[in-house]
């Protein structure tokens, strides 16, 4: 079993030191009884329940939430019962990509931008609020590298990493309202058919709700992709018929 200084174990779960000391404060996390020296030595169940907690976090739990499900864990009682929703939405929404790390130096080669428009700190701050890189001393985290790979090669059309930027934010702005549609629909479902603060309490409940949920996101996926493909195709229609009025205009004048 590795063991984990804290500043290694904050960066194996995609945290920082302040908040490991934060969730020991408050009993999210046990204090490790092994040392090296002065230096706490954590392990893989110290990196396994940061993890479940910022997965939890990301869904929207509450601290106060999280330490319930731990308390009712560590002092006995049914782990399915309490935890078993939080497993089928977990285990069903989203499907992250393997990051990659490379030195923080390399950040504006792998953004495909030259020598005269670098990555800037606030660049990376906004890419790091979006959850697209994550700093880690002299390492740049990129948790969606197709995407950004994806801003590399616009960029080699010219477009500048800050309106990429732009654009994806208000696209993830908008795909979050959707997504609050879709996940208000299936929390509605669950209290219309078993009430408010239902949690499954059988393997059965749990394939179930998982199932439902899996119906869910497919919906949401192939909703907003076939609509937005036909969306492109009637605005780009629509955007090249006026473009091209224009340039009919601009050569007429020239002529």
């Amino acid at each position: 079993m590795a063991d984990y200084r804290i500043d290694d174990l904050a960066r194996a779960a995609g945290t920082t030191t302040r908040n490991v000391r934060a969730y020991q404060e408050r009993g999210l996390l046990p204090t490790p009884t092994r040392r090296s020296g002065r230096a706490l030595l954590y392990d893989e169940s110290h990196l396994a329940r940061l993890r479940i907690i910022d997965a939890l976090l990301q869904r929207g739990f509450t601290i106060a939430h999280i330490a319930d499900f731990i308390t009712s864990w560590e002092t006995g009682k049914d782990l399915t019962e309490i935890l078993g929703l939080q497993q089928a939405v977990t285990a069903t929404w989203g499907e992250p990509e393997a990051p990659v790390e490379i030195p923080v130096e390399l950040i504006d080669t792998f953004l495909g931008d030259d020598e005269r428009h670098p990555v800037d700190e606030y660049q990376l701050e906004r890419l790091g609020k979006l959850g697209l890189v994550r700093i880690h001393g002299e390492t740049a985290e990129i948790t969606r590298p197709d995407l950004l790979a994806t801003f590399a090669a616009l960029s080699n059309y010219g477009f500048a990493l800050p309106g990429l930027i732009d654009l994806h934010e208000a696209m993830v702005g908008r795909l979050e309202d959707i997504a609050r549609l879709m996940v208000t629909a299936g929390k509605d479902h669950i209290v219309a058919e078993h009430g408010a603060g239902w949690l499954p309490d059988t393997d059965a409940e749990i394939a179930n709700t998982t199932k439902m949920l899996n119906h869910l996101r497919e919906l949401g996926i192939r909703a907003v992709r076939d609509s937005l493909d036909q969306a492109l195709d009637r605005v780009l229609e629509s955007e090249l018929s006026a473009y091209l009025e224009t340039a009919a205009r601009r050569r007429t004048e020239t002529d």
